[in-house]
């Protein structure tokens, strides 16, 4: 169900998504990425100093519930053990999902 990054955006949702357990050094970022890219979202994946993993993802509805559910258990590698959603205003001139460094 993956939309164009030039579709529509009135209809589109932004969550920020703070992932905490195993999940630096495990590939969380590239893995992030794929799936966003594959779900058609927009946003950012970032390694925070705290040992957490950052994901901000903006899109239709049902591609974000998507990906929120994707994060509940990350790559294989990873053993996520908590994530906390805030829900976000939409940037309008966003148009790709990429890693902060």
């Amino acid at each position: 169900m993956a939309l164009s990054y030039y579709d529509d955006k009135s209809n589109f949702i932004r969550v920020r998504a703070l992932i905490s357990g195993r999940v630096q050094h495990v590939g969380f970022r590239y893995w992030a990425c794929q799936q966003a890219e594959r779900l058609g979202l927009t946003g950012t994946v970032e390694n925070l100093s705290d040992g957490r993993v950052e994901v901000v993802m903006q899109g239709v509805p049902e591609c974000v519930n998507e990906m929120k559910e994707k994060l509940r258990s990350g790559p294989s590698m990873a053993i996520v053990k908590q994530v906390i959603f805030y829900r976000e205003r939409v940037k309008n001139d966003e148009t790709y999902f990429g890693e902060i460094y």
